[in-house]
């Protein structure tokens, strides 16, 4: 009898190893986005390490779909944490900053693509200068034999609103109001 190669039950009933990582780290991912509103950055790290290293005990020892299961799922296990913990909820920063920074690439897409469209038209109308206004904010594009140019012109509050709706976004999105919350008791 060959000891080298695994008979047909064996195969099946060991896990495969990418396979365990795959849903290990795909269970911590969903523990800590149901963590990150609930507890602080240090604090969630210390947990998902902890989670992490039992995980990975526990999976050799009965398997990862057996590890799973006796934690439940990723939220009740945050909601655990959270009422074990005493973390103040502070700001979402990261979140904030991927919103700040979507809003104001998707408005500067838009204006760069309108500005392009209107040099278009400049060249083949063969005028030098054009003025208009993109949503409010006023644009100048000019063509000559010295280069080309667009400009954007903010001569009041309004003409800012790409700007006013970026941060905005970024105050709802990442909850900035919590820096002046008072520490939970």
């Amino acid at each position: 009898m060959n000891h080298d190669i695994p008979d047909a039950v064996t195969q099946a009933r060991a896990p495969s190893t990418t396979r365990s990582w795959w849903r290990r780290e795909t269970y911590l991912l969903r523990l800590e986005l149901w963590l990150d509103d609930r507890i602080d950055h240090r604090t969630r790290r210390s947990i998902l390490r902890e989670v992490r290293g039992n995980l990975v005990v526990d999976s050799a020892d009965r398997g990862i779909e057996q590890a799973l299961t006796s934690l439940g799922s990723a939220r009740e296990l945050a909601r655990s944490y959270e009422a074990a913990t005493d973390s103040r909820r502070g700001p979402r920063w990261s979140l904030a900053a991927v919103w700040f920074l979507g809003v104001l690439m998707i408005w500067w897409t838009i204006a760069l693509s309108y500005s392009l469209g209107m040099l278009a038209v400049l060249s083949s109308t063969g005028t030098r200068e054009a003025d208009s206004v993109l949503l409010g904010v006023p644009v100048t594009v000019f063509s000559g034999p010295d280069g080309i140019g667009i400009g954007w012109r903010a001569d009041s509050v309004e003409h800012f609103w790409p700007l006013i709706l970026a941060v905005a976004a970024a105050i709802v999105t990442g909850r900035l109001w919590r820096i002046w919350a008072r520490p939970a008791r």
